[in-house]
This record gives C-alpha cells, sequence and structure tokens, in this order.
C-alpha cells in the first residue's frame, strides 16, 4: 500500500540515535508501509497478499495518538506505559458482520504481535478472548483520536480484498480436508501463519531501520548447486555392488524430481544413501517448482554435527557460509523480549538456502504461540522439507505432525519427504489425516534393493545380563575383529564399557552417550572411525544415538533388544559398504532387569519386537512384511496416545475444535460458543513438548570451551555483536542437556 493510511504525515513510528548523535525518525506511515510490504510479500506463497497486507497496517495504528507521540519524541513515561497494539485489534473486531472469521483474525494476530498468541477459548470455558476484546475499555487507548487519524475509506476497501484471500483458502481447506476436527487444525494453522508473517515483516522492519539498511531479497541460484552437487556426486560413485545399489537409487529420486509437490514417502535400506540420494531430488525439484528452499528434519541432536559436515562437503561449503543455516535447540540465545538487541541479531527467520535442523525444534516452533518462535513458520511455504529417519517420531505427536505436513503441502505449497529404512504406518493412524499423494512412494517399489543390500543376518539370544553381555562381546569381538554394542540406555553402556575395560587388554574400547558434549562425541566418532579404516581391534559401546545418520561399518553388532525399527538400524551399522561378500552377524540379546519405565517408547517397541519374534520364529524380521506387521501392533496398542494426551486434556483438540472449551462455555452460560476460532493457542504451547523429560542445557568444560567462556563473561557490559554471536554458536558444540 503506497498510500498514507495515516492521515497526519508527522506521526511517528520510532527512533535511532545516528552517526552524530542525534535522534532520527521513522514516520508511522513508512512503518506500516514497509511492515505491509513485507508481509504481503511473504503471504504471496499462499496467495494472500491482501489479507497479510492489511494485518500489517492495522498493527499499530494506535502509535497514531498524541500520547504516543509524547512518549517517543518527549521521552514521556516509560517502555510499555502507552498501549499501542490494542486499537488495531478492537477496530478489527467491530467492523461489519459479513467479515466474521476475518475479524477474529485480525484481532487476535495484532492483539497479541508484541508477545503471543492467546487462546481464543480458555479450557474451562470462563474466558474468550473476543469478549476480552469486545468489553475493553477505551478511555486509556485514545481510541477515537486514533480512529479519526486513519483513512478509512483505505481500510474498507481492504478489507473487502483481504475477506476475498480468506474465502479462497477457506474453500480451499472445506475440499482438501476430510473431517471437521482437521479443517479446524487447518484453520488454527492458518491464524498461525498470517501471525508469522506481521511479526517477521514487522521486526525486520524495526532491524533494518535500526541499522540504516534496505531489504535485499535474494533468489537461491539452484543451478548453481546442483552442478556442484552433481559434480562431487559423480566422484563418490564406484564400481562395487553396494554402490551401483545407490547409484539406482539415486537415478531414481532423480526422475522423481519432476514429481508435483506433495506428500511422499522415500524407503531406502540403511546403507542405501539415503541423504545424498534425498538432496538430488529436493535440488532439482527446488530448480523445477521454484521453491525457496530445502529444510532437512533430523531426529536427534546428536547427529546433526555430521549431517550438516556431509551436506557441506557434497556442495563444496566452508563451515561458516550464506547457504546453509544450522537451527536446534541446545542453547537457547535469547528470551522472547522485543528488548532483547541479542534477538535482533540472532534469532533465525529460516531464510536460507537450506536449513538444518531437529524434528524438536520444527514441532515445537510450529506449535509454538510465542512471536519469536512463529517468526519462521511462513519461511517453511513454498519449500522442501525432508524429514529423515521419521520412524523415530514420537507417538504422542503422530496426529499433530499429519495435520502440520499435510497443512504445509496443501495450503502452503510445500513438498514434504518422509525418509526412513523402515517407514512407520503413519497414513494408517486412527484420524486418517495424512494427506499423501496417490502415488506416495517416491521411487517405486524397492524391495529388490532392500534385498540386494542385504548385508547381514539378525540372530535373537538368549536373556543376559551385564557380566555374560561383556563376555559376549568380548568372545564376538574376538572373533570378528571388532564389535559394536548398542544399547537402551546410558546406564548400561556407561556399565558395559567400565566392565569390558576392567577385563580386557586385547581391544581399544570406545564409549559414545549424549552425556558428552557434541565436540567430544565428535572427536571420539573419528577415533572409532580412523581405528576402523586400520583394521584395529576395537570395541564400541553406546546408546542408539549412533542408528540415525552415522556413516560406520562394524564386522559385528550386538543390540540390546529394543523396536524392530531400532534393531533394522543398528543393522545398517553391519557390514554397511559390503566388506565382505557374506552377510554379517546382528545378534539382538534382551537384558535381564533393564529398567526402561523412563524411556516408554523404547520400552513398548521392546515388548512388540518381543511379541513379533515370539509369533514369527521363522520370519525375516527386517523384511517389509514383518515391519509393517510390528508398526500395526505398536500402533494400534497405542492408538490412544496419538492426540497428545496431557493431565489437562488432548493438545490435538486444544489446537482444533477445543471441544472442551466450547463444550464448558455452553454448560456455563447455556448457549452455544458463539465465535469460530476456539483454538488454546497459548494452553496447547506451555503443554507441548517434543521430548517428555524437561532437561537444561549446560556448558561444559572441555578443551576450547574455557576460552570460550572467559571471553563471553569478559565482553563489554552489554556488548552485542558478530563475534559474541559465533562465540555463542561455537559454546553450543560444548553443551549437554542434564
Amino acid at each position: 500500500m503506497s498510500e498514507n493510511i495515516i492521515k497526519n504525515t508527522h506521526i511517528y513510528a520510532r527512533k535511532r540515535h545516528n552517526e552524530k548523535g542525534f535522534y532520527e525518525f521513522q514516520t508511522l506511515n513508512q512503518h506500516l508501509n514497509n511492515v505491509s510490504y513485507f508481509a504481503s510479500l511473504f503471504a504471496k506463497d499462499i496467495n494472500a497478499q491482501n489479507l497479510s497486507k492489511l494485518i500489517a497496517i492495522l498493527h499499530d495504528i494506535g502509535k497514531a495518538s498524541l500520547n504516543f507521540q509524547n512518549y517517543l519524541i518527549q521521552d514521556v513515561g516509560k517502555r510499555g506505559d502507552v498501549i499501542h497494539a490494542l486499537q488495531g485489534a478492537i477496530f478489527s473486531f467491530f467492523q461489519d458482520k459479513k467479515y466474521g472469521l476475518l475479524k477474529e483474525i485480525l484481532s487476535i494476530i495484532i492483539y497479541g504481535h508484541h508477545n503471543n498468541l492467546f487462546d481464543c477459548c480458555s479450557l474451562d470455558g470462563r474466558e474468550v478472548f473476543f469478549e476480552r476484546v469486545a468489553n475493553r475499555t477505551l478511555e486509556d487507548l485514545s481510541y477515537e483520536e486514533v480512529i479519526n487519524n486513519l483513512d478509512i475509506d483505505q481500510i474498507q476497501n481492504l478489507l473487502s480484498q483481504a475477506n476475498d484471500d480468506l474465502l479462497n483458502i477457506i474453500n480451499s481447506i472445506s475440499q482438501i480436508y476430510k473431517s471437521k476436527e482437521s479443517a479446524f487444525f487447518a484453520l488454527g494453522l492458518l491464524v498461525k501463519y498470517f501471525y508469522s508473517c506481521l511479526i517477521d515483516a514487522d521486526r525486520l522492519d524495526a532491524y533494518l531501520f535500526e541499522i540504516g539498511e534496505e531489504y535485499k531479497e535474494d533468489d537461491v541460484d539452484w543451478s548453481k548447486l546442483i552442478d556442484i552437487f552433481e559434480t562431487n556426486l559423480a566422484k563418490l560413485q564406484s564400481n562395487s555392488p553396494i554402490s551401483r545399489i545407490r547409484q539406482e537409487i539415486s537415478q531414481k529420486c532423480l526422475q522423481a524430481a519432476n514429481k508435483a509437490t506433495g506428500i511422499y514417502q522415500l524407503s531406502v535400506p540403511t546403507g542405501g544413501g539415503k541423504t545424498y540420494s534425498s538432496l538430488r531430488f529436493a535440488l532439482h525439484h527446488c530448480k523445477k517448482y521454484n521453491k525457496k528452499r530445502i529444510i532437512y528434519v533430523i531426529p536427534y541432536l546428536s547427529i546433526i554435527e555430521q549431517t550438516s559436515k556431509n551436506i557441506r562437503s557434497i556442495l563444496d561449503l566452508k563451515e561458516q557460509n550464506d547457504i546453509i543455516l544450522e537451527h536446534h535447540s541446545n542453547i537457547v540465545l535469547y528470551d522472547d523480549d522485543e528488548k532483547s538487541e541479542l534477538k535482533k541479531l540472532s534469532a533465525s527467520r529460516w531464510d536460507k538456502p537450506i536449513i538444518i535442523t531437529t524434528m524438536v525444534q520444527f514441532l515445537e516452533s510450529v506449535m509454538s504461540s510465542r512471536a519469536g518462535k512463529l517468526r519462521k513458520l511462513h519461511n517453511m511455504a513454498n519449500t522442501v522439507i525432508i524429514f529423515d529417519e521419521i520412524q523415530s517420531l514420537p507417538i504422542k505427536t503422530i496426529h499433530i505432525f499429519n495435520e502440520i505436513i499435510s497443512f504445509l503441502s496443501n495450503i502452503c505449497n510445500s513438498t514434504i519427504l518422509l525418509c526412513t529404512a523402515t517407514q512407520p504406518l503413519l497414513s494408517g493412524a486412527p484420524r486418517n489425516n495424512l494427506l499423501l499423494q496417490e502415488d506416495c512412494n517416491l521411487i517405486g517399489n524397492t524391495e529388490e534393493a532392500f534385498k540386494k543390500l542385504n548385508r547381514t543376518q539378525l540372530k535373537i539370544c538368549n536373556e543376559k545380563d551385564i557380566d555374560e553381555l561383556s563376555n559376549f562381546a568380548l568372545e564376538q569381538a574376538k572373533q570378528k575383529g571388532n564389535c559394536l554394542v548398542i544399547m537402551n540406555t546410558k546406564k548400561y553402556a556407561r556399565d558395559l564399557y567400565n566392565k569390558i575395560k576392567e577385563f580386557n587388554n586385547e581391544f581399544k574400547v570406545f564409549h559414545l552417550s549424549t552425556a558428552m558434549c557434541s565436540v567430544h562425541r565428535f572427536e571420539v566418532l573419528n577415533d572409532i572411525i580412523n581405528s576402523l579404516n586400520n583394521k584395529e581391534k576395537i570395541i564400541c559401546i553406546t546408546t542408539q544415538l549412533i542408528e540415525a545418520g552415522v556413516d560406520i561399518s562394524f564386522n559385528c553388532v550386538i543390540r540390546s533388544l529394543a523396536g524392530l525399527d531400532s534393531i533394522a538400524q543398528a543393522a545398517g551399522r553391519c557390514n554397511r559398504h559390503g566388506e565382505s561378500p557374506n552377510p554379517q552377524d546382528v545378534y539382538v540379546v534382551p537384558l535381564k532387569n533393564e529398567n526402561l519405565q523412563n524411556l516408554k517408547d523404547i520400552e513398548i517397541g521392546k515388548e512388540v519386537s518381543a511379541r513379533v519374534i515370539r509369533e514369527n520364529p521363522d520370519a525375516n524380521l527386517l523384511s517389509q512384511d514383518t515391519i509393517d506387521k510390528y508398526y500395526q501392533y505398536y500402533f494400534f496398542n497405542r492408538k490412544g496416545e496419538m492426540d497428545y494426551v496431557t493431565k489437562d486434556g488432548y493438545i490435538y483438540n486444544m489446537a482444533s475444535l477445543n471441544i472442551t472449551g466450547r463444550g464448558n462455555y455452553a454448560n456455563a452460560r447455556g448457549k452455544d460458543y458463539p465465535y469460530m476460532l476456539s483454538q488454546a493457542f497459548y494452553t496447547a504451547d506451555t503443554l507441548f513438548s517434543v521430548i517428555d523429560n524437561k532437561t537444561e542445557s549446560v556448558v561444559v568444560y572441555y578443551k576450547d570451551s574455557s576460552s570460550l567462556i572467559n571471553k563471553l563473561i569478559n565482553r563489554p557490559k552489554g556488548l552485542i555483536n558478530k563475534e559474541i554471536l559465533l562465540t555463542l554458536r561455537e559454546l553450543s558444540n560444548y553443551s549437554v542437556s542434564l
């Protein structure tokens, strides 16, 4: 919107110090025009530029008052004393009745744009956001003064256009979604999407004004990245049987890049080159359909280093580059507070061509109600999102995850790729809410590839205690030259490591665990790889962190009994590159007195695996038929958990229709809940976490961390610059979760 929405062109939005120490001011019209331009640009991917523009135009109209101008220009009062976020919300709410849903969306987004989205309706039905807006006293808001400063004709015209945008999206939602619950979940995500557009636009304009720069949107040169990728991929290929199979899978992924935008599954055996094959698909798909970026989501923080290293290597990128952004939750650099200068500099907008993140970061960002976390949501539109090792998705999040990726694909034009060697039956979840493509298998039938890549044979052992397992591991290591032992718990891994170290002089013994910081783990992993390459006699004791994304190959693997998906991943660390022409042994060992009460997913997976083994004693446990049977049992036993159960109810329900809140409202007042939006955004956020146990990230003293900590502590008070941010980023590699 190029015209001035504020009649008085000398009303200001913010100020900054210039190089000479004097104040420079940004007019409110400049700010609203800038934010509306950015917000409409961000909403282009869902064809809702007018709606996003309207939200941006109205979000700060409360600054068009004498009280705010006195505060800004003459420093009268303190920050926060003069309310300016509510006027736009109230103005929106009292528009014509024909704009019913639009009014609700406008008001809740504008009202919460400084902090977070509120609950539309509380779970007990007592607190209703829209009643709070309708009943807000106007005396302290200079409301009439603000409204008199607006060009109402412009706003009315934009209201009509914005409503057309919204009706088109609602029509799409009604056609796409099979159930009312799914449609309302999508509606809640739509609110978050527009909230994201506003937050990013508002903070981006504030940041650019502060540093005196203009916005530059960089187009990604996918052709250049593809040329580098293809050149380096060709160098990795050989004429070995394993390499030929990987090339065949990779070529199929290249051909599949022409497929339409949608949700696909990529089932590739462990060791089948999944990372590079999926990346190849993504690069070519982005070029063909002009996608904005690739988002690579991995299950565990512990493997983000190797994934990043592999992708940088194939693309000839240095550790510090402008192409890849690593974003995970190991260290939180800032609070959700507009006063934080650190936030302005370090908040990730996810605007790089390639984002590497974790499932925790992905899900907790989308399920958040907070401005800082939701800021990146709009940058998930018109992208390719690769979910690696999707079988690791926590059972409690399945219905929520299905809704999120279905929304991102069907409403936001993103292509989703679900990658694994053991494809879980997500589409068979009770809500049937995963909107897969009809031909959802990206590369067709891979059964033959699984057979060709079968380099191991599973052997089920009798139950053993730690002493017996220690002796068994040493015995196998002596026969095979090396051995990898994967345990379910850090305690058992540590106990077994100490036991083998105590009674062994022949083998180098290594230990890997998430109790180590990533720098320590990476060093130990490199030592293990070097020892294997040098044909040294080694035994490695580890937790399941080694099962995903770690390219390593042992002659023998022992896995404590767990879910078949974990057993399959463990088997992928044995004879990985076909070093032996004969299948090598992978032993599955039930442990005596194993305490898994705090690891429910592992405990239930172990029980289901035992059932499958018991019922199918002669079956190939790694065949797709057996894996499907495992997931059928696993999902059936836990179907009641997939809506994410909490003491306060189901989070899925809170993020959708909020039947609980609507019902309590009706019971208390004797009438139906009168509004369209009832989602409990804030409550769902506070109750949602991907990982149950509450942990705190702490920095450990290991090697260079001491000097980095001192650099941070001894910096001039309040100094935040690029060097400090890089120091904080480096320190995240020296942290562990307690």
